[in-house]
């Protein structure tokens, strides 16, 4: 009985020890460069219509590779770089909006949390630029929501301009994706708006278009909610 006790209690410890044999989940990355919401003037030409820019972030903790995740606002066009370094070269468009972001995998390739996700505008020859297509935070795309007491629902987001003359939102609003009328125009620092809605299920589509002082505009996506 004795010698069993012994091989068992052996068996516990060895089994303890190697449950933490594996690699650890890496930290947050922490990005660099670009800078959010900045005008990119670094990037080295490569064509009259792309540049080339470096990327960089700070180490992560127990980081064996990064994966750079690239994005040209408003197109759908997404670039993914895995390196184990802590900066890449990519070349991308100039004069076009970008959007990235950085997660950090040890030596299994398990992720850790996603980086903050950083936009910039990418310098052209143009003198001034767009502003970034605003970002949809509220509702969620795709969510079921109630009306208040109103019988409106919060419509909330985010923009900005690499200028720095980001001057009005126009937000629009209605039930059929591919016809939506003008809800109500409002001033830059103003980010949310009350709209008025139906609710017994009915599906609803919005879009901010951003507006700056010289009469340059963009387009957000598209969100939709349902009301109850």
């Amino acid at each position: 009985m004795k010698v069993r006790l012994v091989i068992l209690v052996v068996a516990i410890i060895v089994w303890g020890c190697g449950s933490d044999d594996g690699p650890k989940v890496p930290g947050q990355v922490v990005l660099q460069f670009p800078d959010n919401n900045s005008l990119c003037i670094t990037g080295v030409p490569v064509t009259p219509q792309t540049s080339e820019v470096v990327f960089n972030w700070q180490v992560a903790s127990n980081a064996a590779t990064y994966e750079l995740t690239v994005s040209r606002m408003g197109s759908g066009l997404v670039e993914r770089i895995i390196t184990s370094g802590v900066s890449a070269p990519v070349v991308i468009d100039r004069g076009a909006p970008y959007s990235w972001s950085v997660t950090a995998r040890n030596s299994n390739g398990d992720p850790g949390p996603a980086s903050n996700t950083w936009q910039f505008f990418n310098a052209g020859s143009e003198q001034d630029y767009p502003p970034f297509p605003a970002q949809l935070e509220l509702p969620v795309s795709g969510s079921t929501v109630a009306a208040n007491g109103n019988g409106e629902v919060t419509l909330q987001w985010s923009g900005a301009d690499a200028d720095g003359d980001l001057s009005t939102f126009e937000i629009y609003l209605g039930t059929d994706a591919g016809n939506l009328s003008l809800l109500t125009t409002v001033v830059a620092g103003t980010t949310s708006v009350s709209a008025p809605v139906t609710g017994g299920g009915t599906v609803y589509y919005w879009e901010v278009r951003s507006l700056d002082a010289q009469g340059n505009a963009s387009l957000s996506g598209t969100g939709s909610f349902r009301v109850l």
